[in-house]
């Protein structure tokens, strides 16, 4: 099953809480499903709610509690994981068993999860979102892989946001384990624009968990940059007066990006897929530990 079959359903969508990559990236693929006479009930926090009433006043919503994700901001993503593996393990059994009571309240047909593993159903179609099929981990962590491959084959279709080559995740989206892979190609919500002629300002993106955004910002102040400079970020990071800073909105955040004539970002899929739309120049630093981005940042030089 690809997106473009996917006509005339009540849909139940959730998307990961790990930043608002998840977010970011679903809001083309839910409009194109939409556009498909597709009845979408979105279940989220309230952050990530916010952020979609900008683009979908009229769904419906749901609340629905984020993973309890902590960090450090040192880096030590495996050691911040495996610290909360417990709270991680009970709540995707919460999350599990509360399914069937949403399915049953908003007569669903499919379930659709972005990199969500207990959001799925035994009993209705669920589709799993995802750019990785295998994870970036070290040798040693080949019992994480394992689990992550065990999930994934509990959901009907796994869809991975890349080319059928492979060409912007690499090795982490090629698939060696999996039957039911459906390749749907990157998704970026600037799609839902035209590609502006008009190339203004430099625009740095301080994306992820907030620690590491903040951090980024802090870092990326001490350079010299462009005095045609924004900075795209949540009202959660200071910054000083002195610069430019967008306003909250995400529409008005679209704008920045798609007038950027250059990109200063953190290197997530999610951005990976935005510039592979934009295709613009771009400058990418990945976040000190987490693996993801580091072999992203190789991909592309």
């Amino acid at each position: 099953m690809r997106p473009e079959e996917v006509v005339n359903n009540r849909i139940l969508f959730s998307p990961l809480n790990w930043g608002m990559g998840h977010v970011s990236r679903s809001i083309s693929l839910i409009h194109q499903l939409i556009n498909q006479q597709n009845e979408i009930i979105i279940a989220c926090d309230e952050a990530q709610k916010r952020v979609y009433l900008e683009y979908f006043p009229n769904l419906t919503y749901v609340f629905h509690e984020g993973y309890p994700f902590t960090f450090n901001g040192k880096g030590n993503f495996i050691s911040d994981m495996l610290s909360k593996s417990l709270a991680l393990n009970r709540r995707q059994k919460v999350e599990e068993s509360s399914m069937q009571l949403m399915i049953d309240k908003y007569n669903i047909d499919i379930v659709l999860s972005d990199h969500r593993y207990g959001f799925r159903s035994d009993i209705i179609h669920s589709i799993f979102i995802t750019h990785q099929l295998n994870l970036p981990v070290k040798w040693y962590q080949k019992p994480i892989q394992l689990k992550h491959s065990q999930l994934l084959k509990k959901f009907n279709d796994i869809w991975v946001l890349d080319y059928q080559d492979s060409s912007l995740a690499g090795m982490l989206s090629k698939n060696n384990n999996f039957d039911n892979v459906t390749y749907i190609g990157p998704y970026s919500r600037l799609s839902l624009y035209e590609r502006s002629l008009t190339k203004n300002n430099v625009v740095l993106i301080a994306s992820g968990p907030d620690v590491y955004a903040q951090q980024f910002v802090d870092e990326s102040l001490k350079r010299e940059i462009d005095s045609d400079f924004y900075i795209v970020a949540s009202e959660k990071i200071s910054l000083p007066e002195n610069i430019n800073k967008s306003s909250s909105s995400w529409r008005e955040q679209d704008q920045l990006i798609i007038n950027a004539k250059k990109i200063i970002s953190r290197s997530g899929y999610s951005t990976i897929m935005d510039l592979d739309y934009l295709q613009i120049e771009s400058e990418l630093i990945p976040t000190k530990g987490q693996y993801e981005q580091e072999y992203l940042k190789t991909l592309r030089g």
